[in-house]
């Protein structure tokens, strides 16, 4: 059982499921779309197996906002009495601007039902959700791991043109994230390594980005108080409440942001860094955040930006810093150096500098600002990218000029199946 809104920000994503159900003939497969209106009727144009659309309250971004929905003392005692749903309920009221009394409560109550009656009807042996952070993702992972049916993950992979699907978790708890010794020591050949050079050399000529990027260019006069002769930094923002990150409870600081709660947290810490060091600060922020009206609090920390092509932001600057955003991966591709401040395939990699303790933010800006992007990090990130597309990622199937990780697809599912 497939379960994701894909129909309604489908790049490619409904064609490489096609051709994965075509490639695993022997094994049954559904679609759980969670869209109403007219991508019910994309879902039923573009999709050639069997599929379900959601009901109109769990189609993702379809939230009431201002409606009051009257919830039982005995469906908010069952909500507190289950964690996953607990932290469910955090999430949607998190997210959500402007929600009615009750209406989060019952979006969580009708939604776990919902999901026990489809898994109930469906006996699937394995459930692939596309991003598991999302909260009704959340629910259905919680319902699963009650009835002990299998889950994986699926999202666009962190090199663009390209999809993951895993088992162990996704960014931080992903198993290049959890065992990164082992990822190193996968053995890679000359033939693979020179692939990955020509993959990212290809990625940085093209800009390939998952997300069609603005064509105003990013430069100083983007700036209100640009100072030419400092050091720029970019902070990347991440999508708060699908990335691992809120809920900020022990898994979160586990598995994805040991210092920080949220991107804003971080912006307010490097603002008080660039004023002290006299460095440029620019904040480009997450666009699912944008869109949700969530950014307009963080305008007054350091330059803020969202609208401009993403690679010329980067190629403006002279440190990318995020705490868990994929843009990391472009920032390496276009040959900037890189400060994680959280956990993702590319920790411990070699690949960027590190600082997942608060005390150790300044000192590794400072070193990334003076070494930049070394022969050291680009060899070790072309070893990584090689073996992510060798043993990680999947090639989206969209027209290209090269294939970009794997595109055999026969096999995915066979430890679930007799």
């Amino acid at each position: 059982l497939f379960c994701g809104a894909m129909a309604a920000f489908d790049k490619g994503i409904l064609n490489f499921l096609n051709e994965l159900v075509k490639a695993n003939a022997g094994i049954k497969f559904c679609l759980l779309s969670e869209v109403t209106a007219e991508y019910r009727r994309y879902t039923a144009e573009k999709v050639k197996f069997p599929f379900v659309c959601t009901p109109h309250l769990f189609a993702k971004e379809m939230v009431i906002t201002g409606m009051c929905v009257p919830v039982s003392k005995e469906q908010v005692r069952q909500i507190g009495k289950k964690t996953f749903l607990s932290e469910a309920l955090r999430n949607i009221k998190a997210r959500q601007i402007g929600l009615g009394d009750g209406y989060a409560e019952a979006w969580v109550f009708y939604a776990y039902k919902y999901i026990c009656a489809i898994l109930e009807l469906l006996s699937p042996r394995a459930v692939v959700l596309w991003n598991g952070f999302y909260a009704f993702h959340h629910i259905a992972k919680g319902v699963c791991r009650e009835k002990k049916i299998a889950v994986m993950y699926m999202e666009f992979g962190c090199i663009p043109g390209t999809f993951c699907i895993e088992r162990m978790g996704q960014q931080g708890e992903s198993w290049p994230a959890r065992k990164p010794a082992k990822f190193r020591r996968m053995e890679i050949s000359g033939e693979e390594m020179e692939m990955a050079g020509r993959a990212i050399d290809y990625l940085k000529r093209t800009g390939l980005n998952r997300n069609i990027q603005p064509i105003k260019p990013f430069s100083a006069g983007c700036m209100k108080n640009y100072r030419g002769a400092k050091k720029t930094i970019v902070f990347f923002g991440h999508n708060e409440y699908e990335s691992g990150v809120f809920p900020y409870n022990f898994n979160a600081r586990k598995y994805h942001s040991p210092c920080f709660a949220c991107s804003l947290a971080a912006l307010k810490y490097l603002s008080v860094l660039a004023v002290k060091n006299d460095w440029n600060l620019i904040y480009k922020p997450h666009p699912a955040m944008v869109s949700l009206g969530h950014e307009e609090k963080n305008r007054k920390w350091g330059e803020y930006t969202d609208d401009v092509n993403i690679n010329s932001l980067i190629d403006f600057s002279d440190l990318a810093v995020t705490i868990v955003s994929q843009t990391a991966y472009i920032a390496l591709i276009r040959e900037k150096p890189v400060l994680m401040l959280g956990y993702t395939q590319l920790k411990n990699k070699g690949c960027c500098y590190e600082a997942f303790h608060v005390r150790q933010i300044q000192k590794q800006m400072k070193k990334a600002l003076r070494e930049g992007y070394t022969e050291k990090q680009r060899e070790n990130f072309r070893r990584h990218v090689a073996g992510l597309l060798k043993e990680y990622l999947y090639d989206d199937m969209q027209e290209k000029e090269m294939p970009l990780g794997k595109r055999e697809l026969q096999g995915i599912f066979d430890h679930w199946t007799d």
